[in-house]
């Protein structure tokens, strides 16, 4: 059965991977093909696991087709509409910020209505008290929901649409009016109740942030510097309820009750083994269910029903059948759970335990601890690189001692004490005891957190992510520690750095996709250089942390010998400081060091040095320096054996003009990243002659609110005779500088139709006048 199952898991991550719906009359003539071949595959064996991938495949493809979200009946959504929505999740508030999914059902624009039900992802600056069930007619502004398209990045779009969620969007300016209260969200309501509870208990800090976490499932008071020590200590896992919390809930509540059941007078007629049983399922149900019912929390559930199943009917099952049956029933329900990193996460967890457990008889305790340990660290590592989770260098050593304090004392008591003060007639003491006591446990993460070395990994390849997984499955299940030697050197020959792949004289640039903002990564044979690096938003969410530094680790590079932040405006320096905390950065540069969050020397013009046969030059007018914004950015002159390439920032066509004779003398340049993200203030008639580039990169935020590029920018890079590429269409935009061909070469991220998930009204590379959606 495992086998079947493992082959019937990858036909489904295969559609995935692919991302292309089928059309209806192709679902029907695979589903009769498939059928059509079940008879022959009872009798003939060889037909079963080809029938299995076949099953996978088509299983994701019929349910994607019949799950997506609706459609509105318009395209043309750059405007505020009037919405009648209800609140249908809990909505959370940070910085004057709330942030929830509503249900959408009338919208309005004066000359077109349309009635539905569309579930957004909503943001509101400064609201009313928002609760949970409210209506509301509202002006409101939505987009399809998007993804930083980048390798390494998140993919929120997938991650929204696998909620059912299709667009997102603000409560725009305008008059509000609360419509009432409707009845919804039973479930949510006692969840929201809950928390205005638990918000009250002890004080505003980690201790609390961490108790509404472990209880409810609600991660919004994890600040981003709490984010980064719960991951650096490789702990982030205790705080999203997962398979291990609800298991050990169950088992602490069944032994409970089995025990209290012995001496009842209902022990003759029922098994006090099957009650306990049966009162851990129901307790771990019932936490399951109040943290948000998660993937982690329903493998969970479904692993203990299948135990109390097998206890009722007093069946044995192998434990690898168990497992792979669970596997099954969660694919079966949810087909795109395997995009998911918890997915992975939580069943190779639970396989790297039943692999070891044969193992642990006749060892000491705390030896068994650590073996069990590392071989769950162990196994974790391939999904965590495939999903560009770093693995934590000391995670092995904390989780050994933080696992069983949360899970056999924090979590119990946090639950504990929550009962004692919601059951009448409630008592806070004990809520404000597991505050303190959780603000301790997290003093003593951020203490091993300061402690953990900066260790840089390989570049992500598949190929070195299967040869990992085989070296793990090797140390898992080899006889003996002899026998699980060459799967370690494995594993650790997979370590080495790798060789430079740039001949001398050779460079690349990647124009990554920060949305409306700029981050570009220039390489040579030995250094690495990171101009700007997007944008920082309220919250704690920036895109040093989304993506720039995902893309850094996924390419094996662990640090920057040079950052220069072009100028002072958020959007291209707004990261700083998350990037300079996540990566060795030798020297940082800014045309404006006093407006930038991070330690910068000033960009001098005429500034250049010399890396691995390419030079790098400032060129912007030396007058630039007592500029304030767009007009003091570093302007960056980077000449290769193999092309020539041109980052200006944000400067306008002032500075543009007092450039355009030097670039004249080094037209043409192969590669320019369009000044001011494609705005009519930069890219000049002159500055466009003078460079005569090949090729133009437009760093520019799906469906941003100032149309960039800008239709007449577009129309003069076009008639200059330039190839057009937009990172928001094109995710990250790579240039090739090769010596041989002397010439910078395009790729993309996005190569043909996007994944169906994601908008796909923007093009990648510009044919004809630039596109406003």
């Amino acid at each position: 059965m495992p086998w079947m199952v493992g082959v019937f898991l990858g036909g489904s991550c295969a559609f995935f991977y692919v991302g292309r719906l089928f059309p209806p009359i192709l679902l029907l003539l695979l589903t009769a093909s498939t059928l059509a071949f079940v008879p022959r595959a009872v009798r003939n064996t060889a037909l079963r696991l080809p029938l299995a991938l076949a099953a996978g495949v088509l299983w994701a493809a019929v349910v994607a087709h019949f799950s997506q979200p609706p459609r509105l009946p318009w395209t043309d959504l750059g405007k505020t509409w009037e919405a009648r929505l209800q609140i249908i999740e809990l909505p959370t508030e940070r910085e004057g910020r709330a942030r929830f999914v509503a249900q959408v059902t009338d919208l309005d624009d004066g000359a077109r209505k349309a009635h539905g039900h569309w579930r957004v992802q909503l943001s509101w600056r400064n609201p009313p008290r928002l609760r949970l069930g409210q209506l509301w007619r509202v002006p409101l502004r939505l987009k399809p929901v998007n993804s930083y398209r980048n390798v390494g990045s998140w993919d929120y779009a997938r991650w929204l649409y696998h909620r059912g969620i299709r667009y997102r969007g603000y409560i725009a300016k305008g008059e509000f009016q609360l419509l009432g209260q409707g009845r919804c969200c039973r479930l949510e309501a006692l969840r929201e109740a809950l928390r205005d509870r638990l918000r009250g208990a002890g004080q505003m800090g980690p201790g609390r942030a961490l108790l509404l976490a472990l209880v409810l499932g609600d991660r919004s008071g994890l600040r981003g510097d709490m984010r980064h020590v719960l991951a650096t200590t490789g702990t982030s896992h205790l705080v999203a309820i997962s398979g291990l919390h609800v298991s050990l809930l169950a088992g602490l509540v069944g032994a409970l009750a089995a025990g209290l059941w012995r001496r009842s007078r209902f022990a003759r007629s029922t098994p006090a083994m099957l009650a306990g049983a049966l009162a851990g399922l129901g307790a771990g149900t019932a936490y399951a269910l109040l943290s948000g019912f998660g993937l982690p929390a329903r493998r969970a559930v479904l692993m203990l029903a299948m135990g109390v199943f097998l206890l009722w009917s007093r069946r044995r099952i192998r434990p690898a059948d168990g497992l792979a049956l669970v596997v099954l029933v969660v694919v079966l329900f949810d087909p795109m759970a395997v995009t998911e990193a918890g997915f992975w996460l939580s069943f190779l967890a639970v396989a790297a335990i039943l692999a070891l457990l044969p193992q642990m008889r006749a060892r000491p305790l705390w030896l068994r601890a650590v073996i069990m340990q590392a071989g769950i660290s162990l196994a974790l590592v391939p999904p965590l690189l495939l999903f560009d989770m770093s693995p934590a260098p000391l995670g092995l050593l904390v989780n050994l001692v933080a696992v069983p304090l949360f899970s056999l004392l924090l979590i119990p008591l946090a639950l504990l004490a929550t009962l004692v003060a919601v059951v009448p007639p409630g008592f806070e003491q004990p809520l404000d005891w597991t505050v303190w006591l959780l603000s301790i446990a997290y003093r003593g993460l951020e203490w091993a957190a300061a402690q953990s070395p900066a260790i840089g990994w390989p570049k992500v390849t598949p190929l070195r992510v299967a040869l990992m997984a085989f070296g793990v499955v090797w140390m898992l299940f080899a006889p003996g520690i002899r026998a699980r030697m060459p799967g370690l050197g494995l594993i650790l020959a997979l370590q080495l750095p790798s060789t430079p792949y740039l001949p001398e004289g050779a460079m690349t640039l990647d124009v990554l996709d920060v949305g409306q903002g700029l981050s570009a990564v220039i390489r040579t044979r030995h250094h690495v250089l990171v101009y700007d690096t997007g944008p920082a938003f309220g919250g704690g969410f920036n895109l040093a942390d989304a993506v720039v530094l995902p893309w850094l680790r996924h390419q094996g590079i662990d640090r920057v010998d040079r950052l220069v932040l072009s100028h002072g405006d958020k959007d291209h320096a707004g990261a700083a400081d998350s990037l300079v905390r996540g990566i060795s950065s030798a020297e940082i540069l800014s045309g404006e060091p006093q407006r930038v969050p991070v330690t910068a020397r000033r960009c001098a013009s005429g500034d250049a040095w010399h890396w691995d046969g390419v030079d790098f030059r400032f060129i912007q007018p030396a007058w630039s320096a007592g500029r304030h914004g767009n007009n003091a950015s570093c302007v960056l002159l980077v000449v290769s054996a193999g092309g020539k390439l041109l980052l200006t920032g944000d400067a306008e066509d002032s500075v543009e003009a007092a450039m355009a004779e030097r670039l004249r003398d080094e037209a043409p340049i192969s590669v320019v990243v369009a000044g001011h993200h494609g705005s009519s203030t930069s890219s000049s008639p002159e500055f466009v002659r003078a460079v005569r580039a090949d090729h133009v990169i437009y760093a520019s935020g799906y469906r941003n609110r100032y149309g960039f590029p800008r239709p007449d920018v577009d129309t003069r890079w076009a008639a200059a005779g330039a190839r057009r590429w937009r990172t928001d269409g094109c995710g990250t935009v790579h240039a090739d500088f090769s010596v041989r061909q002397r010439r910078a070469r395009i790729s993309t991220v996005v190569q043909g139709p996007p994944p169906y998930w994601w908008p796909d009204d923007v093009s990648c590379e510009l044919v004809g006048p630039a596109e406003a959606p």
